[in-house]
């Protein structure tokens, strides 16, 4: 008997090791400053997850390890990926705009309609390709190996290079992210997951 085919399932990739020895932040007015790789997305990936409102079935959370050192992580949760899984790459960014998120390497019309239907109303701004002048390689390109479902949700950073030593970031920008992602999760499961439990 052959088994009915499976829905996809949403990754929720975030790097959680960082290039850092030791680490600092300090929270000034609206903004904090720090070593913010990436425990920006760490911290807005968690901030979704204990907000209670990431609906689980057909979600899944990744916190990976070795970003900064081969992207081990990455390449053992796409050994786990098919075809159909959407992943979504939480991380800081460069990018220099106005918007509180980014949204990058979403070149597929079908994936900016599916965007754009998630993160109506919110403050984004979304690129086909990865504008970022600090590093333009990151997990989403190995998970683009096994799937074309991948999209980078970006917490701009300002102030220089996020790899190489401390940089500012706007508090709502985290909390944009969290939200976004649970609004990505959300319209996920209404599209790909009709009446399950």
């Amino acid at each position: 008997m052959r088994r009915a085919p499976q829905p996809p399932t949403l990754v929720i990739s975030c790097h959680a090791d960082t290039p850092f020895r030791e680490h600092w932040l300090r929270r000034s007015g609206d903004r904090c400053v720090g070593h913010l790789d990436n425990f920006a997305g760490v911290y807005a990936v968690m901030t979704a997850f204990f907000s209670g409102r990431l609906v689980h079935h057909g979600v899944r959370i990744e916190l990976t390890s070795g970003e900064e050192t081969g992207m081990q992580g990455a390449r053992a949760v796409a050994a786990t990926l098919s075809p159909d899984d959407f992943v979504a790459v939480v991380d800081v960014t460069g990018v220099e705009t106005d918007a509180l998120v980014t949204i990058g390497k979403c070149a597929s019309p079908r994936l900016q309609q599916f965007v754009r239907a998630a993160l109506a109303g919110c403050r984004y701004t979304l690129f086909e390709d990865c504008p970022d002048p600090v590093a333009d390689l990151d997990e989403s390109d190995v998970y683009r190996e096994v799937t074309d479902n991948v999209v980078f949700l970006g917490i701009p950073c300002q102030g220089g290079d996020y790899n190489a030593g401390p940089v500012e970031c706007r508090l709502a920008s985290i909390e944009a992210a969290s939200e976004a992602i649970i609004r990505l999760a959300d319209h996920f499961v209404r599209t790909f997951h009709r009446g399950a439990g």
